[in-house]
């Protein structure tokens, strides 16, 4: 019987030890966006969110996340740690409200209805001071006369920084794994969103349409090109953190114009990335990102922040 108490607490302080210790607490300045692959009856949207705030608690291996967008609406989702830095869904079919449908009956005349969304798979990554929510999963809405709406294959991401909690605890990065990303060229569509003040005021734009993402990788070192779309051009630099996620070397920029009413130019400027992540999951890959724009710009200061979304 001592033997067995013996194995069972040794057994217990090794799972403990084991488990990854993934940089828990609140994280605010919060972008978010909805993607729908076919862009009917549900809408895409994406946007600075104001008074958002993405919290992350751990219990042994399982990080749950709880965000709460700028209309109060709360999200909850249980993940389990794979490494310090990535937790994976851990059940598919958790569902979340926070989407909405559009019913329309006859030109010019639609109303708007909730919609949830019902998780397929989904990622948590987190890379210098941010946290990237990644996720893919069914969309469901019942809308009005226009009956029971549904949509495969649709995505919803959020980046956050800012976070509180204490010191981040240090990440064993151990040896760099092989990328297994899908090299090659990709057909994406792309989210941006600007948070820009102008005269005192907070302008929210978005933006974004449809490009290509080449992917190429050597070993742990993953190249991302980005083109054809006026809203984003560039290449990032990544190491891979896992076999299917990676974040971005630091000192990197992109380009981008700046989207603010009454800017001066729309020309493509200089974005500096703050931070980056490549996400795999399911059939999608995520290439998240936010920056600010430079002091020398057409908008110093703006906050911009987006995601390269791609389909196989």
């Amino acid at each position: 019987m001592t033997a067995m108490r013996t194995w069972f607490l040794v057994t217990l302080l090794a799972l403990g030890l084991n488990a990854a210790g993934f940089p828990i607490g609140t994280y605010t300045s919060c972008a978010q966006g909805a993607h729908n692959p076919s862009g009917n009856n549900f809408l895409k949207v994406a946007g600075f969110q104001d008074g958002a705030r993405l919290t992350l608690a751990q219990s042994g291996t399982t990080v749950t996340s709880t965000y709460v967008d700028q209309n109060g609406l709360a999200q909850s989702l249980s993940f389990y740690t794979t490494t310090d830095t990535l937790a994976t869904i851990a059940e598919k079919g958790q569902v979340i409200p926070g989407f909405k449908s559009l019913c329309v009956l006859r030109p010019g005349s639609g109303a708007g209805y909730p919609a949830n969304m019902t998780v397929t798979a989904g990622a948590l990554a987190y890379h210098a001071g941010m946290v990237f929510l990644t996720l893919t999963g069914d969309l469901r809405s019942d809308a009005g006369a226009c009956g029971t709406l549904s949509q495969s294959e649709a995505s919803f991401w959020v980046i956050c920084e800012n976070r509180q909690g204490g010191a981040v605890p240090a990440v064993d990065a151990g040896p760099p794994p092989v990328a297994k990303l899908p090299a090659g060229r990709h057909s994406c569509s792309l989210q941006i969103e600007t948070l820009d003040h102008i005269d005192g005021q907070n302008q929210y734009v978005a933006g974004g349409a449809t490009g290509a993402l080449n992917l190429t990788e050597d070993g742990a070192k993953v190249t991302a090109q980005y083109s054809g779309d006026s809203s984003l051009a560039g290449t990032l630099r990544f190491k891979a953190k896992t076999s299917t996620t990676a974040g971005a070397e630091a000192g990197q920029t992109l380009m981008a114009p700046c989207m603010g009413t009454g800017r001066p130019s729309r020309a493509a400027e200089m974005l500096p990335i703050a931070a980056a992540s490549l996400t795999m999951i399911d059939s999608t890959l995520f290439m998240s990102f936010a920056g600010t724009m430079p002091g020398n710009s057409s908008c110093p200061g703006a906050q911009v922040a987006g995601s390269v979304i791609c389909s196989k």
